[in-house]
């Protein structure tokens, strides 16, 4: 058939509503989560103060990642406890360990907070606060690494998330008046799902979905809700956590010291964690899908106890898939 005739055909076969394959619209893809691979440093932000210079072992773009403390006697600004190599460093103050792209193993990061240290070897008491060691990166706000190109939760098909995680060791170091459902050690990664539609009334809401990589009271987390409630010495958002932890993606347990693969689509999750935060009253201003986006990302060690603890993570993933319009 000459190429006059073959066009003729396929406009005669769309004028009878059939599409041929080739003209049909692909589905697309983005990646949620920045600079996945650790290569371009990380900015420093100590419990909300004014912003540090940049840690980075390369001269390459500008960071993604930020490294924070809350409630820590660590801190990223001393300077003195950054050792730097070709492609990764390494910061170990005693409290903190953070290796990027470790020379043993082949982890991209491992992290670890040493709360036995924090606390001077006693328990916190009911209402005190407990060190956080966190990465975090800002995705789909104006300061985000997608900012205004991220697609909305209307936008998606779905979300295929991936990481993997190994813990290298959890010492609780028990001590008399140990509660064992409170004094624990938790590594959890948590995406703000956000309205960042500027022209709706709940512009800047959110909730908190979460995916507690390693609890040490739970061999394979599991799904919870509740309120991000605060004390007077340590302050909550007050916002939903809905953290379904690893027990839809896996049945493998973290605590057993071996590689385990994590992988699923999160977006019906996120959806479920959604209806349940307008289920309680949560997000009230707005229930169109068209104005919530991946806002941030958060991960890291919250450790209530006295333990020292470390995990080492790699590969990690947030790949969206993009509905086509229709033709």
């Amino acid at each position: 058939m000459s190429d006059p005739s073959r066009r003729h055909f396929a406009a005669l076969l769309a004028a009878l509503g059939f599409l041929l394959p080739s003209a049909v619209p692909a589905d697309s893809t983005v990646e949620l989560i920045g600079d996945t691979k650790f290569e371009l440093g990380f900015s420093v932000r100590e419990d909300n103060k004014p912003g540090s210079p940049p840690v980075r072992w390369k001269e390459v773009g500008n960071p993604v990642w930020t490294l924070t403390h809350h409630h820590s006697k660590s801190s990223f600004d001393n300077r003195e406890h950054f050792q730097f190599r070709q492609n990764g460093l390494t910061f170990n103050d005693g409290f903190t360990l953070l290796d990027v792209h470790p020379v043993s193993g082949d982890a991209d990061v491992v992290l670890g907070l040493n709360a036995d240290k924090e606390y001077g070897g006693i328990y916190r008491q009911k209402g005190d606060p407990w060190p956080h060691v966190y990465l975090t990166q800002r995705i789909s706000d104006a300061s985000g690494h997608l900012g205004a190109d991220a697609p909305t939760l209307a936008d998606m098909k779905a979300i295929d998330f991936s990481m993997s995680v190994k813990l290298l060791y959890d010492r609780a170091n028990p001590k008399e008046g140990r509660i064992r459902s409170v004094h624990a050690a938790q590594f959890i990664l948590f995406f703000t799902i956000q309205n960042l539609n500027r022209q709706s009334e709940g512009h800047g809401d959110y909730y908190w979905f979460g995916i507690a990589l390693y609890d040490d009271r739970e061999p394979v987390t599991f799904l919870h809700a509740m309120q991000d409630k605060g004390s007077p010495k340590k302050k909550g958002t007050d916002k939903l956590i809905y953290n379904v932890g690893v027990k839809p993606f896996t049945s493998k347990v973290v605590a057993d010291g071996r590689w385990v693969n994590i992988r699923g689509d999160i977006l019906p999750h996120i959806l479920d964690g959604l209806r349940e935060a307008w289920k309680r009253g949560y997000l009230p201003a707005s229930q169109n899908l068209s104005d919530y986006r991946i806002g941030s990302l958060v991960m890291g060690w919250e450790i209530p106890g006295l333990n020292d603890a470390a995990v080492a993570f790699k590969d990690l993933r947030a790949t969206a898939t993009i509905s086509s319009p229709a033709p």
